[in-house]
């Protein structure tokens, strides 16, 4: 038995938001912004208007994934769709606004039909006039979820408006992480950095090997350096990584109580990947203490359910 092999499916960009799960109105043509749309994509020959409402729990991934709090225009985005000639989609824009040092920087950020940022586009600032020239924003054209989008790191700053650069470079990280919060998969590791594929034998050899990563995250919070931050932040992706193997093996103890153990699993999935993504972002927190209590609070209710042998995994946070 081999680890599912995640479907990259970047390519389906926007056939997805033809039958998202969340609430659709369409626009007429006419009351678009095609100024500002047309200025993304000058090559397409129609747009729709897409509205979505993201979910608290989309809001906390979103925040965790670009380390701040939304806009509240945020929470309820629209997205514009770009067609070409032969009515086919060629990317989306998002049209938002970001703070900067001296008031609100409002713009549009346009993706390809692969999840790359294709432009970048200021409309009004009152920041230093370079925020929204072609030589400084062109830097972001190609980036995706996987860019940092940070000054000194992978953005170079206009000079003497670091903190102007780094609040134009949120907008294309937003818009991202929102769209990949709601209709977009992360692209597969590639083969050489992916883990050593590992093949257990039963569900009781999987809560072992889990068992060392729990170890490892409960012993960084406890020490309480963020020195140590990165070695956690690995250990709950593994974390992510073996749990997606209980899928595989039906419970030793209750198998017939099927639905309850799948809520269990799909539970276990989405607290595991919030808090990896607020761990990386926060380090030791409040939050991400919370979050690591819900997680150890899920398995012992699982082992006393499901498992055999079971495992009470005491926590001491304080």
């Amino acid at each position: 038995m081999k680890f599912k092999a995640v479907a990259f499916c970047r390519i389906v960009l926007l056939s997805g938001l033809i039958v998202l799960p969340f609430a659709i109105t369409w626009a007429e043509e006419t009351t678009l912004p095609r100024e500002k749309l047309v200025s993304i994509f000058p090559n397409a020959k129609s747009f729709t208007e897409k509205k979505a409402d993201l979910t608290p729990e989309k809001v906390a991934s979103i925040e965790a994934e670009i380390g701040t709090k939304l806009h509240p225009k945020d929470l309820k985005p629209t997205f514009y769709i770009a067609f070409n000639e032969n009515k086919k989609p060629i990317g989306l824009a998002l049209l938002l606004e970001v703070k900067g040092p001296n008031g609100v920087i409002s713009g549009g950020v346009g993706l390809d039909m692969t999840g790359k940022v294709v432009k970048v586009d200021i409309h009004k600032h009152s920041e230093v006039a370079g925020v929204a020239n072609d030589e400084f924003l062109q830097q972001f054209n190609g980036k995706g979820i996987d860019d940092k989008f940070k000054v000194g790191e992978d953005i170079e700053p206009l000079a003497g408006a670091q903190v102007a650069s780094q609040a134009v470079a949120l907008m294309p990280k937003k818009t991202l992480a929102i769209s990949y919060a709601l209709f977009l998969k992360r692209p597969a590791k590639a083969e050489e950095d992916a883990p050593e594929t590992i093949e257990p034998e039963d569900l009781k050899e999987v809560m072992a090997m889990m068992k060392d990563e729990y170890d490892l995250i409960r012993a960084y919070f406890q020490k309480g350096d963020n020195r140590d931050k990165e070695a956690a932040v690995k250990a709950a992706k593994q974390l992510g990584k073996h749990a997606e193997l209980i899928a595989d093996f039906e419970p030793p103890k209750n198998p017939n109580n099927t639905e309850e153990y799948t809520y269990f699993r799909e539970q276990f999935h989405d607290t595991i990947h919030e808090f990896t993504q607020t761990l990386a972002t926060e380090g030791i927190s409040e939050r991400t203490q919370k979050q690591w209590q819900e997680v150890i609070d899920l398995v012992n209710k699982v082992h006393l359910r499901f498992s055999v042998e079971e495992v009470e995994l005491d926590e001491d946070l304080n």
